[in-house]
């Protein structure tokens, strides 16, 4: 069930401020969002989100199918 709904800078702002090198448990905690299907983007966040760097982005693209909803999937 999806809980949020993310845009481009709510990972990559955060990313930028808390390095996943340094706050690797918070990190890991948000990757494990990711990959559980809570969170909801449209195809164009998706694919704005791919050019995240490390394993952050690597987990946003492992999990594209259950990130990416359109409206009319709801």
């Amino acid at each position: 069930m999806k809980k949020y709904c993310f845009d481009m800078s709510g990972i990559s702002n955060p990313l930028e401020a808390m390095p996943e090198d340094i706050h690797r448990s918070m990190w890991a905690k948000i990757k494990a969002i990711f990959a559980s299907g809570q969170i909801a983007v449209t195809k164009e966040i998706y694919d704005e989100m791919t050019h995240i760097p490390g394993s952050v982005g690597d987990c946003i693209r492992d999990n594209e199918q259950k990130l990416v909803l359109e409206v009319h999937q709801g």
